[in-house]
């Protein structure tokens, strides 16, 4: 009987933007819940006191500002859920394996509303179907442009979303795999 060996699952590069953007979330949901809470009693204070218009609108946008609580909360579940176990993306010996996150929205039309729900990138793009390769960007902010045959929107993985350790291993590690794609890659576009 003969054991099935498992494909070699190469290196895999958590995909999320951290907790500075977390954190941002958290901050500006809990700003407005925390302002939305404090309007309530000095609306009902205004209203006990005979000034009924700004009494009754402090009250409401107090009511209205509370739900931002609940989305700072939801804020602080995902960051954690992310620094546990945090969506990765994924070299194999054959293919790049993409997490939601990088996979794109999905296309819309003129009228802002979604044309279908799936993303314009496929979950495994294999190196088979990568026509060319092309770091760019400015310092800091700089992208991976993956074109390739399964979409006709070019794979833009953004190093924001990496740590920079990351975001240069996944660079060498594609440059190791397809060294082609790399040389075929059409020049950056100059910024006028």
């Amino acid at each position: 009987m003969a054991l099935e060996q498992e494909p070699q699952v190469g290196p895999a590069y958590p995909y999320w933007a951290g907790w500075h953007t977390v954190g941002c979330a958290i901050l500006f949901f809990g700003l407005l819940g925390s302002i939305g809470v404090s309007l309530l009693p000095a609306g009902y204070e205004r209203v006990q006191t005979g000034d009924l218009p700004t009494g009754v609108a402090m009250m409401v946008m107090g009511v209205f500002g509370i739900p931002t609580l609940g989305m700072a909360l939801v804020s602080i579940c995902a960051g954690v859920r992310d620094t546990l176990r945090p969506p990765l993306l994924r070299v194999t010996a054959t293919a790049l394996v993409l997490p939601a996150e990088a996979r794109g929205e999905p296309p819309q039309d003129e009228y802002g509303e979604p044309v279908s729900r799936d993303p314009p990138q496929p979950e495994t793009v294999p190196f088979a179907a990568i026509r060319w390769v092309r770091r760019s960007g400015p310092r800091f902010n700089e992208e991976l442009t993956i074109a390739h045959d399964l979409s006709t929107v070019e794979l833009r993985i953004r190093q924001h979303m990496m740590r920079t350790a990351d975001f240069d291993a996944l660079e060498a590690s594609l440059r190791a795999a397809l060294p082609a794609a790399f040389l075929s890659a059409p020049p950056e576009p100059q910024a006028q």
